[in-house]
């Protein structure tokens, strides 16, 4: 007997688990121990409760489970306390109030007990939720209000019981039952029930029942399922119409009914949702009429009618609810002669199985009069007739009937899934197997994406033909990550929602089958264009098979042509597409231009006939972004004259006359990228000079001839040259390199600007008028000390005189022996590493050291530092004299040599035009600087040096020297720093800068300026002019004594030596003079030559 089942809540698992977990922790106290031990000892069944202690006769409650012998005896416990108990009785004992002791008590189970139900009822433990009872002639009377779940296990009740509902009313699920063994027609229960409820005491709740009799259902909420027994009282069927609040009626019986056709007819109810009978009916005098049963009602079921019921001999005995909820119609196993369809137009899914109908099947479904009905099933009739295609649209269940006939490919195509063809066996037709699946054509369509409290809804479609009815199953969607989405048939074979709690992948699959491929079905989420792997055309065919994906089911929508040519498809999936050429091709061409067109994404492509084609993708969709076509065999981008790129993204412009070779071509702007170095351009096409000046030669103060030197190109359209702000004309002579101008009378130093095809360029500072009668520092001191070469300015100094004024002694040995006259020793020391230079003369240590060059504007801003400090790489090391370092900036195109000499003897030499002097001692440097990239023909370089002292800790007694640091730094009538001076310990570092450098070659006016003095260092920087191709620098450095120096610190004669320790950086090359230190020798060796020689010397 088909049954709806109410469930009662059972938790007894719960506890035993509990119980079984912590049985050997279960501790109860003294009152449950107590209450356990009498109630067991009157139902006689405490010799099955196990001990704890024998000897004390210690009772282990918590530890009892007999569930399987009679009587049961089972006690749960859970947190030292009883809260589930199963028990049987041996005895004659009749239970009342035994319960009340135990407080925690939750679920009670009594096994054919003696009790007496006015005093059991109201004596429960208000924790008990769970009653269940079983047994034979149950009594009943009023429950405690506490109680929720109640269930009655009936194995007879002889004795003719009535239960009121007022017993009932607080519970929210009561089961009044039998055993599953008993047999209903052998058995006596005489269960009525009275409705004694009124319109105060609504009672809601699910209940199951047996019963003699249908009581009233008015005042009751819920759900009601009825099991009427053999003698059911066919009079109370007049109380089927009190069901007003009853939302699912379910009526049960194996005996044949009187159907109460004017009663159920008067049925109104607006909570009533179904009605189900599953009993046999005996023939009903009038028609059923349901229509205004009420606007909730959606189910009306009559699962096994008999033959008996029918009406008017055989008319279909209702008129079915008119409302527009009402959804699901059954009528199986009665009588209806004949078939009409017309009777069904309100509702969606009808049962119409073994009913003995004739009739034909209608000859097409008319969806304008049906378009609510989904479902038909007339199965196990004798309906004859054919399945119009039309019927694709509902679900069909057909079986044993009398058809022919085909059926519509909607069906067959599913014929290879296991039971779809059974709903058509057991008839005539003459395709009963499967049919291609090609016909199964789904598509995607995205849907909405709502946004919830706590998640997401994604929602999408899939439409299409012959997508199956509603036997699909929910999880028929899945991803790849094996995620499954939600489904609903909304159209029959023509749309299917889907519904996804995150963002679907790019590609689903539907799966009707989970093993079989021609069941599964791949859909693309996302508007992809059709990729190509490879694409067959084999030799001497017209046939094509094209391999890839993000393709379509829906071969309608797939267009492709090869060349001009159409090429018809055949068949079409998500891998795989064939087609077939309308017209020959000529297999000599190569790389025909192809496309493939799916609805709105085109994908292009290349081929070459009767091989198989290898399809490289040249970039998205191998559009070439439409300014060009993609060469598919080597997934190359043919452009159009006006694009470039690998996808064609680029344009493509000409730039004027090809940038006259003196630029690069911009071909994405048509402009050109003129070049500044080594020489620069400038115009439309780079064809105008971007002039340069790297050097001068100046007039005397007088004006006359100066020649300016520099790249000037060959275009001199509208030239001027200006020194300072007066014009230096007429010109005598111009080219690429040198223009001869008359300069103009001037003193002092002078910018020079030369302006050419509208373009103006100043070197500042570069202009030194010369005179022939230049003073020299100090006046050489005195004659003795040196003479004043008075056209460059420089002293050259007489015997060991040195100094930029010739007022210190050197040292030519640089030793500390008796031929330094007492003078200490100096040590040079050059680290290979770092090219930094040390000189160290007793606790004094001098460091000289080239920091960094930098790139200036025109109006003196820093526009690039290069620091150079210890990144210096030795390349030569020549006799441990001369030391040759290199470094690399501007990503190795610019190079900076450094070298660094030591002099061992007196030496005159020549730089930039400058004749001077180096002493044996000295040090001198070389600083080349080569291919310098500017970043404007207007910008200049600095290179900086800095100069420091600093004292070493010895032992060695030369306190009297010991004296603060000074540093002296005093710029010419030229404003350019030409000599700076740090004095320790009556030591002397002298610099001297001569304001001359080879810019290219020729020797031109630099200009040194102080850049910042601290207590022990000073860093100098030397403005070189616009150097195209190199910038070449000459120091030199001498070391001398102070006239302070005293040379023993513990005689009582004082002798005072002047040591300087000059370091002169003419304007292309720096040299660094090692200092003679000279050392004191003993007085007893020595002292009186050494008189002699200062008396001598006091003299001159």
């Amino acid at each position: 007997m088909k049954r709806n089942v109410f469930i009662i809540p059972d938790f007894s698992g719960v506890f035993v688990n509990s119980q079984q977990q912590q049985q050997q922790q279960q501790i109860l106290s003294p009152k449950e121990n107590e209450c356990m031990e009498n109630l067991l000892t009157n139902l006689g069944t405490i010799s099955k409760v196990n001990f704890k202690n024998s000897t004390t006769i210690e009772y282990d409650f918590c530890n009892t489970q007999n569930i399987n012998n009679q009587p049961i005896v089972f006690i749960g416990c859970y947190e030292n306390q009883i809260n589930n108990l199963n028990l049987g009785q041996s005895t004659s004992y009749m239970i009342g109030d035994d319960f009340l002791c135990l407080d925690n008590l939750n679920d009670l189970s009594l096994n054919s007990t003696i009790y007496n139900n006015s005093i059991l009822y109201s004596s429960l433990p208000q924790s008990l939720l769970f009653l269940n009872l079983y047994g034979n002639n149950l009594q009943f009377s009023k429950l405690q209000p506490s109680l929720k779940y109640f269930q009655v296990t009936l194995v007879n009740q002889t004795i003719e019981t009535t239960i009121k509902f007022s017993y009932l009313k607080n519970l929210v699920q009561f089961v009044l039952d039998f055993p599953s063994w008993i047999n209903l027609s052998f058995g006596s229960h005489l269960i009525y029930f009275e409705n004694d409820l009124d319109e105060s005491e609504i009672w809601e709740s699910n209940n199951n029942i047996i019963t003699n009799n249908i009581p009233s259902l008015r005042f009751i909420k819920g759900d009601f399922d009825m099991i009427l027994l053999p003698n059911f009282l066919q009079s109370s069927w007049s109380n089927i119409s009190t069901i007003e609040n009853i939302t699912f009626l379910t009526i049960h019986s194996n005996s044949l009914i009187q159907f109460p056709s004017f009663e159920f007819s008067q049925i109104r109810s607006d909570d009533l949702k179904l009605i189900w009978f599953d009993s046999f009916i005996s023939n009903v005098p009038t028609i059923i009429d349901l229509s205004s049963i009420g606007n909730s009602f959606e189910s009306l079921s009559f699962s096994k009618c008999g033959k008996n019921f029918q009406y008017g001999g055989g008319l279909f005995p209702f008129i079915l609810p008119k409302n527009s909820n009402f959804k699901f119609f059954e009528f199986s196993g009665g009588y209806i002669e004949t078939f009409d369809l017309s009777l069904f137009k309100n509702v969606e899914i009808i049962i119409l199985e073994n009913n003995d109908m004739s009739g034909s099947f209608p000859l097409v479904f008319n969806t304008t009069l049906f378009g609510k009905l989904k479902s038909i099933n007339i199965g196990y009739n004798k309906i004859t007739g054919t399945i119009d295609d039309s019927f694709c649209s509902v679900d069909l269940f057909v079986k044993n009937n009398l058809m022919n006939g085909t059926i519509p490919s909607c069906f067959t195509c599913f014929f290879g899934l296991p039971s779809i063809g059974d709903k058509f066996s057991g008839n005539n037709f003459s395709n009963f197997y499967p049919s291609s699946t090609s016909t199964i054509i789904p598509n995607f369509i995205p849907g909405n994406v709502k946004n919830f409290t706590n998640y997401l809804e994604y929602e999408f479609f899939i439409f299409g033909e012959n997508l199956g009815g509603r036997w699909i199953p929910v999880t028929i969607v899945v991803d790849d990550f094996g995620t499954y989405y939600a489904s609903q048939v909304l159209i029959i074979n023509k749309l299917i929602r889907v519904v996804s709690y995150s963002k679907p992948a790019d590609v689903i699959t539907m799966k009707y089958s989970p093993v079989d491929p021609n069941y599964i079905f791949k859909l693309s989420t996302r508007n992809i264009n059709p990729i190509l792997d490879k694409v067959n055309w084999q030799s001497s065919t017209s046939n094509l098979v094209i391999d890839g994906s993000f393709f379509t089911y829906n071969k309608s929508i797939v267009n492709i042509t090869i060349g001009n040519i159409s090429c018809s498809v055949t068949s079409s999936s998500f891998n795989q597409i064939s087609c077939i050429v309308s017209n020959n091709i000529d297999s000599f061409f190569n790389d025909i231009l192809s496309y493939i067109t799916i609805g709105n994404l085109t994908t292009q492509f290349t081929l070459n006939p009767g091989v198989i084609n290898k399809i490289l993708n040249c970039s998205a969709y191998n559009d070439c972004n439409g300014n060009g076509y993609c060469l598919s065999d080597i997934g190359k981008c043919q452009c159009d004259s006006n694009h470039q790129g690998d996808a064609c993204e680029l344009p493509l412009k000409e730039c004027l006359n090809d940038c006259n070779n003196f630029g690069q071509c911009n071909n994405q702007t048509g402009i050109c990228l003129c070049k500044t170095t080594p020489y620069g351009w400038t115009g439309n096409d780079c064809s105008i000079p971007l002039h340069t000046i790297s050097a001068v030669s100046p007039s005397d103060t007088n004006g006359g001839y100066a020649s300016i030197y520099g790249w000037f190109g060959n275009i001199h359209t509208d030239q001027q040259v200006f020194i300072g702000n007066k014009q230096c004309i007429p010109n005598y002579n111009r080219s690429e390199s040198e223009i001869n101008c008359e300069s103009p009378p001037g003193t002092g130093l002078k910018s020079v600007s030369v302006i050419q095809n509208s373009i103006n360029v100043t070197s500042k500072d570069i202009y030194q008028y010369y005179s022939n009668d230049k003073q020299c520092p100090n006046h050489c001191t005195s004659t003795s000390n040196g003479i004043c070469n008075t056209t460059t300015g420089y002293c050259n100094c007489i015997g060991r005189w040195s100094g930029y004024d010739c007022s210190l002694y050197s040292n030519p040995s640089g030793g500390s022996n008796g031929g330094n006259g007492g003078l200490p020793g100096s040590n040079t020391t050059i680290d290979s590493n770092t090219g930094n230079t040390n000189i160290t003369n007793q606790q004094t240590n001098y460091q000289i050291l080239i920091t960094k060059l930098i790139e200036i504007d025109f109006n003196g801003n820093q526009i690039n530092e290069y620091l150079l400090l210890n990144k210096w790489s030795i390349i030569s090391n020549n006799s441990k004299t001369v030391y040759t370092f290199i470094q690399s900036i501007q990503n190795d195109q610019c190079n900076i040599t450094y070298t660094i000499e030591e002099i061992n003897k007196d030496r005159d030499i020549t730089f930039a035009g400058i004749n001077f002097k180096l002493t044996s001692g000295s040090v001198k440097m070389t600083v080349s600087i080569e291919n310098y990239q500017y970043s404007s023909n207007l910008n200049t370089l600095q290179l900086q040096m800095k100069s420091s002292v600093n004292e070493i800790q010895t032992n060695d007694e030369n306190d009297c020297n010991d004296d603060q640091i000074e540093i002296n730094s005093t710029p010419n009538q030229d404003n350019s720093l030409n000599y700076i001076a740090i004095k320790k310990d009556a030591k002397v570092l002298n610099g001297r800068f001569i304001d001359r450098i080879e810019s290219d070659g020729i020797s031109t006016f630099m200009q040194t300026v102080l850049i910042s003095k601290s207590n022990d260092s000073i860093i100098v920087g030397m403005n070189l002019p616009h150097c195209t191709k190199k910038c070449l620098l000459d120091p030199d450095f001498s070391v001398l004594v102070s006239p302070e120096f005293v040379d023993d610190c513990n005689g009582n004669e004082k002798k005072s030596w002047f040591l300087p320790v000059t370091i002169t950086i003419p304007v292309v090359g720096c040299a660094l003079i090692i200092a003679l230190l000279y050392v004191i020798y003993k007085k007893r060796f020595v002292e009186a030559r050494f008189k002699k020689q200062i008396k001598l010397l006091n003299r001159k």
